[in-house]
């Protein structure tokens, strides 16, 4: 239940702004354990086909001195490991995150109010006239400025890795719908207060972009994936 007191009419600080972000973390892990087998077991299938097909088709006939073939090998196999673990799990993190995202109409509203907040502290009246040029800065630079909050995790890298995707992701999301809310108003000038009207739909705008945004990425890493097979097949055929 929310009170007029002082202190519910300012920013949340960025202590609790983080804790809001990895309450909404939580949820995306939770997806993520789920979506890291299988696609660890693919990225696992795939290494393992490539380093056979670079093996057979192009260390073995070579006859190079043992030591060196063994040199050589061990080389590629680490490179392939290491390629097919982050493929592997960039695959996973962007399968969780489309997963995800129906569970983060909360955080997206409480980000996008906060959004709000910082744009009235910029202007003195949100009813007022504003360019549309004027209004997509400030808009702009108020959905930066509350990124920023959500920022500074330093427990494990992988996290603040992990932060650093998802936090890009829901800005471009944001931004975009933001910004397109106001170039679909008609006239030179717009009122800010009604951007950010109809609060449900807004939430919904922006939840619909992130995650075609996702589904596009995780198309494209699909692709490459089904491509890199197809290129082993290709290149034993090719070479016999």
């Amino acid at each position: 239940m929310r009170t007029n007191s002082p202190s519910a009419s300012v920013s949340p600080t960025p202590t609790s702004a983080q804790t809001l972000f990895f309450q909404s973390l939580g949820g995306l892990l939770a997806v993520l354990q789920k979506a890291l087998l299988p696609h660890l077991a693919a990225g696992i299938g795939l290494f393992l086909m490539t380093s056979y097909v670079t093996y057979a088709v192009l260390l073995a006939p070579a006859h190079l001195p043992k030591g060196l073939e063994w040199t050589i090998t061990c080389f590629v196999l680490c490179i392939y490991g290491i390629l097919a673990f982050f493929y592997s799990l960039l695959t996973a993190c962007v399968f969780a995150l489309r997963a995800a995202c129906v569970t983060w109409d909360e955080f997206i509203d409480n980000m996008l109010g906060m959004v709000k907040e910082k744009v009235a502290s910029k202007i003195n009246n949100m009813n007022d006239g504003l360019a549309k040029d004027q209004a997509k800065v400030v808009v702009a630079g108020s959905i930066t400025e509350v990124a920023g909050l959500f920022r500074g995790y330093e427990r494990k890298s992988w996290l603040r890795w992990l932060t650093a995707v998802l936090l890009g992701l829901l800005t471009f999301a944001m931004r975009s719908v933001l910004i397109a809310r106001i170039v679909k108003i008609s006239g030179t000038t717009v009122n800010l207060g009604k951007i950010f009207a109809g609060r449900a739909t807004l939430v919904g705008a922006v939840f619909l972009n992130l995650r075609l945004f996702a589904t596009l990425v995780l198309w494209l890493l699909y692709a490459a994936g089904v491509f890199a097979v197809l290129m082993n097949f290709l290149f034993v055929f090719w070479l016999k």
